[in-house]
């Protein structure tokens, strides 16, 4: 079914080099109607240092994709004639060569509809899919991008990154191209059609349509992630139930994308014209964050605006979400506090582990198993150990939560070395590793400046996801502090010391 692995036709390679005298602009402008996602696109290509593009037609009779569009197309709008759909294929190398390992970056794939007595036609960006034009090197983390196959003329090649498309207002809307988004970096095939979720939700194109005004409502987008089975919490913010403070959904939006899961996130229009909850709406996927080490926030926030916070949650580092927007592209920043509460509408997490609360309250809980061991760990002549603790009564712990499986965590253990070259008994790995559910999650403890500076950590708490919020010791499964472990036996914690007894680096999931 899929666009990216259609045989294409009437193949042209062009030399894209500025040497060559090859315009984005100038072809944009001449092929694609000045296209602005086009531009966009063309934009990150460039970014990766593109020097050809490989453009092939695909036709309905070789493309299922195309034919089951086109015939949803023809109930929706009977005056629709056809379409004309181009793969566009970016490389590192010039044309006619044959490509390197490493020299395929990515493809986009543009579909231009027809109808009769329309004189201008449709257009849209069926999908694309390009790396980040940044990774965490840069202090950008998606966490979200998969390895999606290609078939060219050119030969066969993968890539990695998350799907962007763009609406075409008459079969799918801003919510099916989201939805879309998120699901592909889920499902095990790496994509949905337009068709599934039309047909999941009841969208016939007859009696039922979008388009023109008319989207898929949140219970709609509910139903569609029930029907693939998969976990989500969603966090409404209407007239009628509206949140507290003006972004305290950004906490929670943190915590899915810092679990490894994107999120969407709907919003209102401002438009002093409409009536009051009558305002247009646009719905986005939400696929990572920026981090900054340098940040003002979290220091001024306590010591100007909002005196006595107990510690520091990591989102006060984070300088921008990472998120595609189907009207301008993929991999845009958003930045943090710049959605208003008056504006924020929906959001929606999507979840890899069914956990029964959030990161805010895994941190809130890590911090009362903090205060509680920090005085059980005082004054011990341990370096770290004793840093722990006195960050901790100081009020300067950084807490960072996210769900994390068993297997993740193990390799993440496996792999860990303190400042002194030192690692964790692979005895105690065992027995730390065996005495934990399939996931759980990983409530990392630092200092500001360990945090910022060399991603590193005392240590974490590990609590467990799939039972109720419950605020006594009953959820800690286990702990790993400088110079101890402490595990579950018979009921209660036990504690084991190890010569793992420095700083250590972060958990790291980030694909791009």
């Amino acid at each position: 079914m899929s666009m990216r692995l259609a045989e294409g036709t009437q193949a042209d390679w062009l030399d894209t080099r500025p040497e060559a005298g090859f315009s984005n602009f100038l072809f944009i402008d001449r092929n694609y109607a000045a296209h602005p996602v086009m531009r966009r696109i063309f934009s990150l290509a460039r970014k990766h240092g593109f020097q050809s593009v490989l453009i092939e037609h695909l036709d309905e009779g070789r493309c299922p994709t195309i034919t089951e569009e086109n015939e949803a197309l023809a109930i929706r709008q009977p005056n629709f004639t056809g379409s004309e759909v181009h793969r566009l294929s970016f490389f590192r190398c010039p044309p006619n060569n044959e490509p390197m390992p490493g020299d395929f970056i990515g493809s986009v794939v543009f579909k231009t509809d027809t109808f009769t007595g329309f004189p201008n036609p449709r257009s849209h960006v069926y999908e694309a899919v390009l790396p980040p034009p940044r990774n965490s090197q840069e202090n950008n983390f998606i966490h979200c991008c998969r390895r999606y196959d290609f078939h060219t003329s050119a030969g066969n090649f993968s890539a990695r990154g998350a799907l962007y498309a763009q609406q075409n207002d008459l079969t799918f809307v801003c919510a099916h191209v989201a939805l879309r988004t998120v699901l592909a970096s889920m499902l095990p095939g790496g994509d949905i059609s337009y068709a599934e979720i039309n047909r999941i939700v009841g969208v016939d194109h007859r009696g039922t349509q979008v388009g023109g005004g008319a989207g898929l409502s949140p219970d709609q987008m509910e139903v569609v992630l029930n029907d693939l089975s998969i976990s989500y919490e969603k966090i409404v913010h209407e007239p009628n139930a509206r949140l507290f403070l003006p972004t305290d959904y950004q906490r929670n939006l943190y915590g899915f994308i810092e679990s490894g899961a994107p999120a969407l996130l709907g919003f209102e229009l401002e438009d002093p014209a409409a009536s009051p909850g009558n305002a247009a709406r646009h719905i986005i996927p939400v696929l990572g964050h920026t981090f900054n080490e340098d940040a003002w926030v979290p220091e001024a926030e306590r010591s100007y605006f909002a005196k006595g916070l107990s510690y520091y949650p990591s989102e006060s580092w984070l300088s921008s979400f990472v998120a595609h927007d189907d009207n301008f592209g993929p991999y845009y920043c958003l930045p943090r506090n710049f959605l208003k509460k008056e504006n924020f509408r929906l959001s929606i997490g999507l979840k890899r582990f069914p956990s029964l609360f959030g990161a805010v309250e895994a941190e809130t809980l890590a911090f009362g198993y903090a205060q509680v061991l920090a005085r059980f760990f005082d004054k011990t002549g341990h370096d770290w150990l004793d840093r722990f603790s006195i960050f901790t009564r100081l009020g300067s712990l950084v807490i960072r939560a996210q769900t994390v499986s068993r297997p993740e965590y193990r390799q993440h253990l496996e792999g860990l070395l303190d400042w002194e070259g030192l690692s964790l008994e692979p005895t105690l790995c065992e027995g730390l590793v065996s005495t934990l559910p399939d996931y759980f999650w990983v409530a990392e403890l630092s200092a500001p400046e360990l945090f910022t500076a060399t991603r590193h950590k005392f240590g974490e708490f590990i609590i467990a996801a799939d039972k109720p919020h419950a605020t006594d010791f009953s959820l800690l499964l286990a702990a790993r502090l400088p110079g101890y472990v402490l595990m579950r036996s018979g009921g209660k914690l036990e504690v084991n010391p190890t010569a793992l007894a420095g700083h250590t680096p972060l958990f790291a999931r980030s694909s791009a």
